[in-house]
């Protein structure tokens, strides 16, 4: 009598995201919805509960990120498939990763404030959530057979192959080499923790935008899209508002509009591509 080997157990539709994940999420989105309307409504409040000096203009920027990182967390969440929202835990775990790590290098510095701890724990608490889902539910689908209707257009393959580039160049300057990226490219004057957690966002994104290039099926890609838009608007409409420290402060016109290009090709192409393939799959999200 011969035993019978046992057969692979193959999902023939998208898993779904795991409570854990789900809980994390909703979690993780809630407080950065707090943290972000506040500080971009309110930046002038805000400024001191940072933990370093920063300028009210800043303070937007980093309510406009967490805002899009609310997003993000909602979009994963409408997606309901694993596949297509892990990759927001990546970006999480990358952005929450490198602040953490920023943030922690402040706490020795001189007149560094008691809620530096705190926010430090809450960006390295947020990273190992984020990688430790991962870490747990695995990131590969080879077990699923998932038919893909929609394919990635190859104009979207190009828009987020050139944005992979764009913000991965100018991410590794600002996180490596700070100084020098406040006094050849960056539009105003901030303190170089500050823009070394701008990195973090530029780094996450092009781990994103990198993936997302790579994808067939366009629902994965999906997913990616309202984070892409929320944060180059709202950083848009943030420089609008304190257009007065950018002229005052930019190295240069130049400067000043490359930047302001890059933040509008970003917001406007991916609209136009979250508009396109919602209308296209007839997706919910």
């Amino acid at each position: 009598m011969t035993g019978q080997q046992p057969s692979l157990k193959i999902q023939t539709g998208p898993a779904p995201i795991p409570r854990d994940a789900r809980l994390f999420l909703l979690f993780l989105s809630e407080i950065n919805l707090v943290i972000g309307a506040l500080f971009y409504v309110y930046p002038d409040i805000s400024i001191s509960l940072w933990p370093w000096m920063v300028k009210p203009l800043a303070i937007r920027f980093f309510g406009a990120i967490f805002l899009a990182i609310t997003f993000g967390c909602w979009a994963a969440l409408r997606a309901r498939a694993w596949q297509r929202a892990k990759i927001l835990l990546l970006v999480g775990g990358t952005f929450f990763g490198i602040t953490s790590i920023v943030s922690l290098g402040q706490v020795f510095t001189p007149y560094s404030p008691t809620t530096i701890w705190v926010w430090t724990m809450y960006f390295g608490a947020s990273a190992i959530g984020c990688l430790a889902l991962l870490s747990r539910h695995g990131w590969s689908s080879e077990n699923e057979k998932v038919s893909i209707k929609d394919s990635v257009p190859s104009l979207a393959r190009f828009f987020f192959g050139f944005q992979t580039l764009i913000v991965g160049f100018f991410g590794v300057i600002m996180l490596l080499t700070p100084d020098i990226a406040q006094a050849q490219f960056w539009p105003w004057h901030v303190a170089k923790p500050t823009l070394q957690a701008f990195a973090g966002l530029f780094l996450a994104t092009c781990i994103a935008t990198g993936w997302a290039s790579l994808q067939k099926d366009v629902l994965r890609v999906r997913v990616l899209l309202p984070l892409d838009m929320i944060f180059p608007s709202l950083a848009l409409l943030a420089v609008g508002i304190h257009w007065n420290v950018i002229s005052s402060e930019t190295p240069g016109a130049l400067v000043t509009g490359v930047w302001v290009f890059v933040y509008s090709f970003v917001a406007v192409g991916s609209t136009i591509l979250f508009l396109t393939t919602r209308s296209k799959t007839g997706a919910s999200y």
